[in-house]
């Protein structure tokens, strides 16, 4: 039973780093904003810093980029 606990925290432990890792810069990119970059009606709330979010979207990439509001 002892050996079944520690299994499960093991595999709670690894999910919660792959999320981590994968999900730390979802909404927030490192990137310098595109000059070529149109302003959308799309605005949300950031859970992470609860400020304005508004998604800007790039079609000679198709790229999406977030901006604070």
């Amino acid at each position: 039973m002892n050996t079944t606990i520690w299994a499960i925290v093991a595999v709670v432990v690894v999910i919660g780093i792959v999320v981590a890792v994968f999900g730390w810069d979802r909404y927030r990119s490192g990137k310098t904003p595109s000059a070529s970059a149109q302003k959308t009606d799309e605005v949300f709330i950031d859970p992470a810093t609860g400020k304005s979010m508004r998604v800007w979207f790039n079609p000679e990439t198709g790229e999406r980029e977030y901006r604070p509001d």
